[in-house]
């Protein structure tokens, strides 16, 4: 069967942030909108814990209160999005 690598994996979660990052960040340059920088901060933030955890393997399971400090930069990007969501007009059909 097919196997990543840790590194792999890692490199794949940080190729993902990283285009989240981008896609985030060409929505704000449209349209300035506040819940588009919540959501950028949360998906920035989470990328830099994953670069501690990648360069630091033994945070992940010596230090609880980071991962959920992780998963809440998650939450950030999801309500950041739905903010958004729901802050654009509705197009006409």
């Amino acid at each position: 069967g097919a196997y990543l690598t840790p590194t792999m994996q890692a490199a794949i979660g940080a190729l993902v942030g990283l285009l989240m990052v981008a896609a985030l960040l060409l929505l704000w340059q449209r349209s300035r909108s506040g819940w588009l920088l919540l959501a950028l901060g949360g998906e920035a933030a989470s990328l830099m814990f994953r670069l501690a955890f990648a360069l630091a393997p033994s945070l992940l399971s010596s230090d609880s209160a980071l991962l959920l400090v992780w998963q809440a930069t998650a939450l950030m990007v999801a309500a950041g999005l739905l903010g958004f969501a729901l802050e654009r007009p509705a197009h006409a059909s």
